[in-house]
């Protein structure tokens, strides 16, 4: 009797605790933001070439994008990271702010691109620090970021 009490006991403590628990690693995330960051960098490098001829380019990353929110939204636990990639997906964050003045201008001053390039990948490298550390400080950080806009 006394070992199915201490079974129902831990059984209880686990649930409890895994339901109080954040967000854990998630591989899927850390890769496919690593993969977006990429893609948002090539296209910010590559706006010194007229923007008609990178439409397709620029239309995978808004999808990916997109694709982000949809998953990080199916998942538990996870508003840190929901929340900043609905920012990359405003139309007032700086990574659309960037797609739009490119299209608007046809190609890029490199004087621009420099300007945009560490705002841009910042927000990246928030999110990228966060899923691979799930810590309180990362997770800080980018609470701070967001407020911050």
């Amino acid at each position: 009797m006394k070992k199915l009490k201490n079974t129902i006991i831990i059984f209880i403590s686990v649930t409890v605790l895994s339901g109080c628990a954040s967000s854990i690693y998630d591989h899927y995330t850390f890769t496919e933001t690593l993969n977006t960051k990429a893609k948002a960098e090539h296209l910010v490098q590559k706006s010194n070439t007229p923007y008609s001829d990178n439409i397709s380019l620029v239309d995978d990353l808004k999808v990916q994008l997109q694709t982000m929110v949809t998953y990080e939204r199916a998942k538990d636990k996870n508003q840190i990271t929901l929340k900043m990639w609905e920012y990359l997906n405003r139309d007032n964050s700086a990574l659309h702010q960037f797609l739009n003045t490119w299209e608007n201008q046809g190609t890029m001053s490199t004087a621009f691109v420099q300007q945009f390039s560490p705002q841009i990948s910042k927000a990246f490298d928030l999110m990228i620090d966060y899923e691979n550390k799930k810590s309180k400080a990362s997770g800080n950080a980018i609470t701070s970021f967001l407020s911050n806009l």
